[in-house]
């Protein structure tokens, strides 16, 4: 049998499971029956498609197909775009040009999901007079600051056409999720259902993830070849302590980390909705477990600074931390006693004795990229590579790997880029805090949304610290912002709207 029909079913198996467990948890009490069944038959088709199609062109096309049939059933466009962000990994392909244009775009999973569902979603919000006026939050500001900074830089040291194809791209991938994210969401239901689209298709991931450092098979991996793609696009055979690194759907396995961290954080809220403390517990552990599965120190630390950030933000922060520090010892020590529970131990932070190199390269990017950050302080540059500080970070595979976010922005866009770049987080923060202190005045339901969502803010500002934007990475904290001021609006709403009911 052909390896990608073996992986096939491997993960038809895992998302038909995960969907049949969590329908009892999740209908009604989250998203109304019919919405929960297309949004199950949807991962489950596209998952068909990628595996049998083998042809990309006939993939995307199908599933593009697929998913503008589909957005006209939808109430709430973002509940979809969440649970089809995982459906499929970063494979691409180049639309070819013609003539002096060397190619038109590159089309990947993403933007797919953008051009077939954000796109008509952010003509018909322009056109309603109720939509949130963009300009009306520092939040907008921030992003459109950021969104023209970097357009107008994107023609330096480059052609007009490159120039043009690299600010489409710019507000294809980011202005709609954003814009989409914040203004189509207008009730706690919405809010609701963007979430657990969401953390559906991260538990799927999650067992992906669990299945594939134990068995040392990467499923997603046959997908590129069954589609006929070349190069080394994403899903590198990479081991740690001797286990495999998993990537599924998100290409890396700090990736994945991330992502299935951003779910927890969703969890911490969605669970108090769920009737049944079986189903709370499987969330929790299923999500720990990816998280764990990663391998990578960087959503680990993401993930306890999560949980510290939502206990302080919770009623008796200090008795709820010391609950937590008990907890946490006692799951290091339980950790332990697994199967290779002492080589997981052994790739924590301080105290761990493997791999520490990681860390040292980290901290030795920051260092060497601060001078070249100042020579071109207040916008960057395009030849931030080629500086002799940053030649010495050469890695084994060749590459100078810019594992930060934030110094990423700063080489690139300089200062003014950084300083919007983090502005929007921040403000995004500030939207929080004011939303949760009208919450309080109004649902006790709403105000411990504000809590996951300003817990798991504060995690995504401290992990992208450790990874560079690549693959999900933007498109998943771009939408969190977004729905950080879907929050805030919904909130400042007040009435009726936080009383609807899932159904």
């Amino acid at each position: 049998m052909p390896e990608h029909i073996r992986a096939l079913v491997v993960v038809l198996v895992f998302s038909i499971g995960v969907f049949t467990i969590a329908r009892r948890a999740v209908v009604q009490q989250l998203v109304p029956e019919a919405t929960y069944r297309r949004w199950r038959n949807l991962w489950l088709l596209a998952t068909l498609v990628l595996f049998l199609s083998h042809n990309i062109w006939l993939c995307l096309l199908l599933l593009a197909a697929m998913l503008m049939i589909n957005r006209r059933q939808e109430a709430h466009v973002m509940g979809l775009y969440f649970v089809m962000l995982f459906v499929a990994p970063p494979i691409s392909v180049t639309i070819p040009g013609f003539g002096i244009i060397d190619h038109f775009w590159v089309l990947n999973h993403y933007r797919l999901l953008a051009l077939t569902l954000l796109l008509p979603t952010a003509l018909s919000l322009a056109r309603l007079n109720t939509t949130l006026r963009l300009g009306s939050t520092r939040v907008d500001w921030m992003v459109l600051g950021y969104l023209f900074l970097v357009s107008l830089l994107s023609f330096r040291d480059t052609s007009f056409t490159s120039g043009l194809r690299a600010v489409f791209s710019l507000w294809i991938d980011v202005f709609l999720l954003y814009y989409v994210a914040s203004r189509s969401i207008r009730d706690m239901n919405g809010l609701r259902h963007a979430m657990t689209g969401y953390v559906l298709g991260a538990m799927v991931l999650s067992l992906v993830a669990v299945f594939e450092a134990v068995r040392g098979w990467q499923l997603y991996l046959a997908v590129k070849d069954a589609l006929g793609l070349e190069g080394n696009l994403f899903g590198l055979y990479l081991f740690r302590s001797g286990l495999l690194r998993p990537a599924g759907t998100a290409g890396q396995s700090i990736i994945l980390g991330y992502a299935v961290l951003v779910a927890l954080g969703f969890f911490l809220y969605l669970k108090e909705s769920l009737h049944r403390p079986l189903h709370r517990w499987l969330g929790l552990f299923l999500l720990g477990a990816g998280i764990l599965a990663s391998l990578s120190r960087g959503p680990w630390l993401a993930a306890a600074f999560l949980m510290l950030v939502y206990v302080m933000l919770g009623p008796r922060p200090v008795g709820s931390l010391m609950k937590l520090t008990y907890v946490s010892l006692f799951a290091v020590l339980i950790v332990g006693q697994l199967p290779y529970g002492q080589k997981l131990i052994d790739l924590l932070p301080v105290i761990g004795s493997q791999e520490q190199f990681n860390v040292e390269y980290r901290a030795d990017l920051l260092t060497n990229a601060l001078p070249v950050i100042g020579r071109n302080l207040w916008f960057g540059s395009t030849d931030y590579l080629q500086a002799p500080e940053l030649q010495v970070m050469i890695q084994g595979e060749g590459i100078i790997d810019i594992v930060n976010s934030y110094v990423g922005v700063a080489l690139s866009f300089g200062v003014i880029g950084l300083f919007l770049f983090v502005g929007a987080f921040v403000s995004a923060f500030a939207q929080l805090l004011r939303g949760r202190r009208l919450a309080r005045r109004v649902d006790p339901d709403a105000f411990m949304l504000g809590r996951a969502l300003g817990a798991t803010l504060a995690a995504i500002m401290l992990i992208i610290y450790t990874l560079s934007s690549i693959f999900a990475i933007p498109f998943v904290y771009w939408a969190f912002i977004g729905l950080c001021v879907a929050y805030a609006s919904v909130m400042k709403t007040g009435g009726s709207k936080l009383k609807v009911s899932a159904s």
